[in-house]
């Protein structure tokens, strides 16, 4: 939902004040003419707060696909050990499941099936059951598609090359 700009009240303050005035006739202004000259002040300064752009959104700035390159990749990474049921090299990379789901934050549904899988995971893991993980794992890539998303990116190669990853420990070459 969008918020109203600040200005919003004060404006319509302003413009009740001065309906209020133009209503209560010449009895308590000057002349007719001042009134219509505030009422008209009052509408054109209203007018120009309501059509002022509005504050950006500042969640969609690349974060997302930084989130799912840089943890999607690591947890493709983890494909042999989840292969193979090997829960001990799993168990230090838990961190990257529970950070992936950010790069759904602005899916609310398709985070919150995420997050449910990423639990169970994290559950199957501390309670050694590794066919549970696998099953889990196998639903991750399959509902997130990381396998068919994270293929597509190219690795950036040559002089100055700057990409999603690029910034903080990412993959730039200067």
């Amino acid at each position: 939902p969008r918020r109203a700009s600040p200005l919003a009240l004060p404006v319509a303050v302003l413009g009740a004040a001065a309906l209020l005035r133009l209503a209560a006739g010449p009895a308590f202004s000057s002349s007719g003419m001042a009134a219509r000259r505030e009422m008209l002040g009052a509408v054109a300064a209203g007018v120009a707060a309501l059509n002022a752009p509005r504050p950006a959104l500042a969640d969609w700035q690349g974060e997302p696909q930084r989130q799912l390159k840089k943890f999607g990749s690591q947890i493709l990474s983890l494909e042999s050990a989840v292969s193979k049921g090997d829960l001990a090299a799993i168990k230090p990379k838990l961190q990257k499941f529970e950070l992936f789901s950010g790069a759904y934050r602005n899916d609310k549904q398709k985070r919150a099936a995420v997050e449910d899988i990423k639990d169970k995971i994290i559950e199957a893991v501390e309670d050694g059951k590794a066919d549970t993980l696998k099953t889990e794992y196998a639903k991750l890539l399959q509902l997130t598609g990381l396998k068919e998303r994270l293929k597509r990116v190219p690795v950036p190669k040559g002089a100055r090359v700057v990409d999603l990853g690029s910034s903080g420990s990412g993959t730039a070459k200067f």
